[in-house]
């Protein structure tokens, strides 16, 4: 339904994701046989850890070796973010999505490629620095003896993506506000409101923009079942927000929309506002039960339709769009489960080897028939290609699309003794179903890669491939760029920094 924002402020007053009662009696204690030492052990072992290291310091600054030949006209910046500080002290993170954001700018001009990074100046980071160390509950972690959470924002860690919108640049997370950052020195400037009203309601990672710059989105809010919904324009002006009523509560990550309507996939993964520990461990996973996908009216948000598919996971979607007959497609990486998120990412902090074989995500394609409201998958690779971080030529987001870039690897192709992740970056052509890919050294763990268009051109085939790289031989930091036609034959030029950074989410690319 639609509101206005005094509805949905009273509505979700006091609550967020992470909620803010029942965490002092679920203390997880950092043993002996910590996290910490664990993971640290592992490392002697498993080199290639090091992707999930902690940073060693509040800020980096370098200026790019650069190999190969750089194309003339791709110009501009790649900010990127992720969880960057696993560890304070001796004490490790229990989930890979706990680490605080760390942001990236990585400025391409004629002088070469510079280098910055800095860590996102949160309310968290900065109690948590003076304290030396860890105070609060995150997404997977209790530290011992946990200080009290007052506001969404005090856990508020901004380390998922990034968002340049109305001449502002967000650091975003998934449960509170954005962070707003200076685009030329990377310093905090604080939390970030599209309405007063609205502050500290979540707003989350994966907003979707149209081609005139209208913005959508979504938060959730557990502890009171409800999805907020949020309509900004170009200028950065909230138009409208609304709230969708969800019981079971679950966690959905991203979402897709068209030119008429929101779409969300709401797996089984449900919230239970009587369990203790971290907020992770407050969701209880149901096979047998339907993943529900509701389709709402952009025009309205009271109009909805509710549908049913199997029980999956999804945390990535491409885009969707939506032809005169009314039927919308749309691509995400499907997992038979959410282990992915509640096992695997606590598994490789503790430096154990995963085996990406397990629940790998495939890449399906769903459609919704609008006249008759009905719903299908099919997959569109075999069940060895593992695939994640699926993104477009962002000028056609909610349009029709035929490229999908994302990072790819097979799982047949595995050993315990070697990193088990994502090894290859592929671009599929829908239209035609060809997939062609690069595969990485094994001393190289590629991050999200994205398309960046030639200058003055229109097309999705006719611009570059750009992606970053950890490079745990080397111990660098690499950025890539790749002719988008012919990324089979590698990169044709390479910046290599002079340090490496963890492995971090999303990325922005911002032309000039």
């Amino acid at each position: 339904m639609s509101i206005n924002r005094r509805q949905l402020l009273t509505a979700g007053a006091g609550l967020m994701a992470f909620p803010l009662s029942g965490l002092s009696g679920a203390l997880t204690t950092d043993s002996t046989d910590s996290y910490y030492h664990q993971f640290h052990r592992a490392l002697q072992q498993r080199p290639w850890l090091s992707a999930y290291q902690s940073v060693k310091q509040h800020s980096y600054s370098s200026q790019a070796r650069i190999s190969g030949v750089w194309p003339a006209d791709l110009r501009g910046t790649l900010y990127r973010n992720g969880p960057a500080q696993h560890e304070i002290g001796s004490f490790r993170y229990q989930h890979w999505f706990d680490g605080d954001g760390m942001l990236q700018a990585f400025r391409i001009s004629d002088g070469g490629v510079t280098h910055q990074a800095k860590m996102i100046a949160t309310e968290k980071y900065i109690a948590e620095s003076a304290a030396q160390r860890a105070l609060y509950p995150t997404f997977g972690t209790v530290p011992p003896n946990p200080a009290a959470v007052i506001s969404p924002d005090a856990v508020n860690v901004g380390n998922i993506s990034v968002l340049p919108h109305h001449g502002k640049l967000l650091a975003l997370w998934e449960a509170g506000s954005a962070w707003e950052m200076d685009a030329d020195s990377l310093d905090t400037k604080g939390t970030y409101a599209f309405s007063d009203n609205m502050r500290g309601v979540p707003f989350s990672a994966h907003p979707r923009i149209e081609s005139d710059g209208t913005l959508w989105n979504f938060g959730y809010l557990s502890s009171a079942g409800l999805l907020v919904l949020w309509n900004i324009d170009a200028t950065g002006k909230l138009v409208k927000a609304g709230k969708v009523k969800v019981d079971p509560m679950t966690m959905p990550h991203d979402f897709v929309v068209t030119e008429k309507h929101i779409i969300l996939l709401l797996p089984p993964f449900h919230y239970e506002t009587r369990a203790q520990g971290a907020f992770i461990d407050r969701h209880q996973w149901n096979a047998d039960q339907a993943t529900r996908v509701v389709v709402i009216s952009k025009q309205d948000f009271s109009v909805q339709k509710w549908l049913d598919l199997p029980a999956q996971w999804v945390f990535h979607f491409s885009n969707a769009w939506e032809d005169r007959s009314g039927t919308i497609r749309f691509q995400g990486v499907r997992y038979t489960s959410p282990n992915i998120m509640s096992k695997d990412f606590r598994d490789i902090m503790r430096g154990d080897w995963v085996n990406a074989a397990d629940n790998a995500g495939q890449l399906y394609e769903y459609t919704i028939n609008t006249k008759n409201w009905t719903v299908s998958e099919t997959a569109l690779w075999s069940a060895n290609v593992a695939a994640e971080f699926p993104t477009i030529d962002p000028r056609v987001s909610c349009q029709q699309h035929r490229r999908i870039v994302m990072l790819t690897g097979d799982t047949m192709k595995r050993s315990p003794h070697s990193y088990s992740g994502l090894n290859e970056v592929s671009v599929a052509n829908l239209e035609s179903g060809e997939r062609q890919f690069y595969r990485y050294a094994d001393s190289q763990i590629p991050e999200e890669h994205l398309f960046v268009a030639k200058s003055g051109s229109r097309a999705e085939t006719d611009g570059w491939l750009l992606g970053t790289v950890h490079d745990w031989v080397k111990q660098a930091t690499l950025l890539n760029v790749f002719d988008i036609n012919s990324v089979d034959a590698g990169p044709i030029a390479q910046a290599a920094l002079p340090y490496a950074l963890p492995l971090g989410l999303h990325g922005k690319f911002v032309e000039g």
